[in-house]
């Protein structure tokens, strides 16, 4: 029988007998040599070809990128300047790893840093018996729906890291060589972090860089007005460094922000004297979570039912599979009715969520998903721009729905409304007092989906200033 992990807190998983018994024993440097990437590399097939992430020093944090149609998903130049990937046998992968560590005398720092990870499956299926403990760190109540690609490698030259971010399932990390600070946020933080939108390849990371917002020889006050909310970012509910051995258990939808080894010459990082200047290699095991298993019945209810969804007639005529479908004739439109439709759609579910007083829905959209999203990243309004936003005779008037469109709305929320409750009363509750943190995460989310299915993922900035004006 698989069931799914239940809402949790972040925790550090330190002498689990499952860990002692089945890794080989920690070497007197606090390295378990069997684990190292050069003996580890060495028993991949030296014929098999990686692929690996590399980075200029200063983007020391890699992130992942989700991909999808342009329509659903914006472009993302600035990653592509960023991070590059290149192939490598596994022994010149070993090479690269050691590159950034001053204990390695027989290498030279590199200008950059690397970063690999992949199913032991299907990188070195022959070393997949070996990691059969990862099940055994779960609760004994628990039978969890593992990842179908079993438990994943990752490795990363010392100073590399990831960006802060959160998955939607529950993660388990064992240390097995060098050193790793994880800092874990619990999900009510996500204004703080300026994630970005989940209409961007980068959804679900944060768009602050840690080292750059906290470096006072650099800043000219910038980052701090691109990102305002990051100043008020509480410290992390768990601040650990994993040493081999060492694990920790991050719910789905908690945050957590990334380091390995150590960040040469940085004076900020006030741990970085605990880290272990070398390669890091740990391995994790993602499992199904009940709050993603919510979230997706949420998106599936929540499609936009005929009497809100627009089809554009060309020449006039256009082929309407379903009468209730509205017909519009050109993108101007479009934006008018779909700012109608996601401002009652939005301040409806709002309101239901209980989040904000009476009459504060639209403030609370505008705060949360364009002014921590949107606006750091298309850095399109600046003060002056409000105020020129704010002058309707810049913006197209937005249409009045009909009754049947405003009865399909009402009901489209009405439905879905005990889901998001069902987050809201089981989520992080030990670590918030509000219990709002998965519940607004799926939200804001759900009011992008809205956007997307209207106007494409191009133009929600836009549809959603102009719903809210």
């Amino acid at each position: 029988t698989t069931t799914t992990a239940g809402w949790s807190v972040a925790r550090l998983i330190r002498n689990h007998d499952a860990i002692q018994q089945l890794l080989p024993n920690v070497t007197t440097n606090g390295s378990l040599t069997r684990y190292s990437p050069n003996e580890l590399l060495s028993q991949f097939n030296q014929s098999s070809t990686l692929t690996v992430k590399r980075s200029l020093k200063q983007n020391r944090f890699f992130m992942y990128e989700e991909h999808a149609p342009v329509n659903v998903k914006l472009k993302d130049d600035q990653m592509n300047a960023q991070q590059t990937t290149i192939t490598a046998s596994p022994n010149e992968l070993a090479t690269l790893l050691q590159s950034q560590s001053n204990n390695n005398s027989n290498t030279t720092s590199s200008d950059h840093h690397y970063y690999w990870t992949s199913p032991i499956a299907t990188s070195a299926p022959n070393l997949s018996p070996n990691f059969q403990f990862l099940q055994q760190l779960r609760a004994t109540n628990e039978h969890p729906l593992l990842d179908p690609r079993g438990p994943s490698l990752w490795m990363g030259t010392s100073g590399s890291g990831t960006q802060c971010h959160y998955d939607v399932a529950n993660n388990i990390i064992v240390q097995l060589h060098g050193s790793k600070r994880v800092r874990c946020y619990p999900p009510s933080v996500g204004l703080h972090l300026h994630v970005f939108p989940d209409a961007h390849p980068r959804a679900r990371k944060s768009q602050v860089d840690f080292d750059k917002f906290n470096d006072k020889n650099n800043d000219d006050g910038t980052l701090h007005s691109r990102f305002p909310h990051f100043v008020h970012l509480p410290p992390p509910s768990l601040d650990v460094i994993l040493r081999p051995g060492d694990a920790i258990e991050i719910p789905a939808f908690w945050f957590h922000h990334v380091e390995n080894g150590q960040h040469h010459n940085n004076n900020n990082n006030a741990n970085e004297e605990e880290g272990d200047d070398a390669p890091s290699v740990s391995v994790n095991s993602f499992s199904l979570s009940q709050p993603m298993m919510v979230a997706q019945q949420i998106f599936q209810k929540a499609s936009l039912p005929p009497p809100l969804q627009l089809q554009l007639v060309k020449g006039g005529r256009g082929r309407r599979n379903n009468s209730a479908i509205t017909d519009i004739t050109d993108d101007n439109n479009r934006m008018q009715l779909a700012s109608s439709i996601l401002k009652v759609l939005g301040t409806t579910l709002i309101r239901g969520l209980k989040v904000v007083e009476c009459g504060k829905e639209e403030d609370f959209i505008r705060r949360y998903l364009l002014d921590a999203r949107y606006d750091p990243l298309l850095m399109v309004r600046n003060e002056s721009d409000k105020d020129n936003n704010n002058n309707n005779n810049n913006r197209t008037s937005r249409q009045t729905l009909t009754k049947e469109q405003l009865q399909a709305a009402a009901s489209c929320v009405e439905q879905i409304l005990p889901d998001f409750q069902h987050l809201i009363t089981e989520g992080d509750r030990k670590e918030d007092d509000r219990n709002n943190g998965i519940a607004l995460l799926v939200g804001l989310h759900l009011l992008e989906l809205w956007a997307v299915e209207l106007v494409g993922a191009s133009s929600v900035a836009k549809v959603w200033d102009e719903a809210l004006s």
